[in-house]
């Protein structure tokens, strides 16, 4: 039965990625920072204009150190599916579902410099702000030892993004956060952590495109032995991501190496990625598809 539903969903994936329905392309005008709702993992600060949908498909494989016996990390693999659309011209919405730790999340991105409607040449600066909550929906017992409340499934995380259209091939973008993870280790973690990061998309012909992302958190607020809190920096290796994108008539692929195996930002962002260095590299790659 359960191999039955499995290739009754794959099914239907595959209906949605192939079909020409309605298809939206990404044609050469396109701005640099509508190119896509995502650079690798970050989210950018473009949204889909209203009534506009679209479906992501995102595989992360093991890192490279893993040798040649797993096929240097393609043995191992998570997958996420999601679905994102267009409330206005300035609010977009989206959920979606991870293998990794089995996360389902949903967020909304709210556009408040400029809107989906603009022009190519009308855009410079776009600034919108992010909130993802996302829910752990492994069993109890994954997750943490009795007593054991619904709360402790949460992480959430709010992001300002504003980016910039340097001209016509570059653009660059800021993205602080600040992540919220309800159950933590007191003793070594804090509950909140500010994060800062960064990305850039460098396009080289209409077809062809090169990203790259960080996230580095940067402090966290800790109690200290007089019991008051008090601001501390976060010992942990950012988060880096390079990508290599390909635009077509009906899809964007995007190739990516990076230090992250998770996909969701309240994840990757505030677990240890270890440094970016070839044994802890992971191959990926995203599909989109745009109606």
């Amino acid at each position: 039965m359960k191999s039955k539903v499995n290739a009754w969903v794959m099914g239907v994936v595959l209906a949605l990625v192939t079909s020409p329905l309605k298809a939206q392309y990404f044609p050469p005008d396109v701005s640099l920072g509508r190119k896509s709702l995502r650079i690798i993992n970050l989210h950018g600060a473009a949204g889909l204009p209203k009534g506009e949908s679209e479906m992501f498909i995102q595989h992360r494989f093991g890192n490279f150190g893993s040798g040649a016996y797993n096929w240097y990390g393609l043995d191992q693999s998570y997958m996420r599916l999601g679905f994102d659309f267009g409330l206005s011209n300035r609010l977009t919405t989206g959920v979606s579902r991870s293998s990794m730790n089995k996360i389902a999340d949903a967020y909304f991105k709210y556009q408040f410099k400029g809107k989906a409607t603009d022009t190519a040449n009308a855009e410079n600066v776009m600034a919108s702000w992010y909130s993802n909550i996302s829910v752990n929906t492994q069993v109890k017992s994954s997750i943490s030892s009795e007593p054991f409340y619904f709360s402790n499934r949460l992480r959430f995380i709010n992001t300002l993004i504003i980016s910039k259209n340097v001209n016509d091939r570059l653009l660059l973008a800021v993205t602080p956060s600040l992540v919220h993870v309800n159950l933590v280790d007191a003793a070594n973690e804090s509950n909140d952590v500010a994060v800062m990061g960064a990305y850039g998309r460098m396009k080289f012909s209409n077809r062809y495109a090169v990203t790259a992302e960080i996230q580095k958190p940067v402090f966290q607020r800790m109690p200290s032995p007089s019991g008051t809190l008090k601001d501390v920096s976060v010992p942990q290796d950012p988060y880096l991501g390079l990508g290599f994108e390909i635009f077509t008539a009906k899809h964007m692929f995007q190739l990516s190496v990076s230090n992250a195996q998770s996909m969701n930002e309240a994840f990757f962002t505030t677990n240890s990625n270890g440094p970016f260095e070839l044994k802890n590299l992971r191959f990926g790659f995203n599909i989109v598809r745009r109606w």
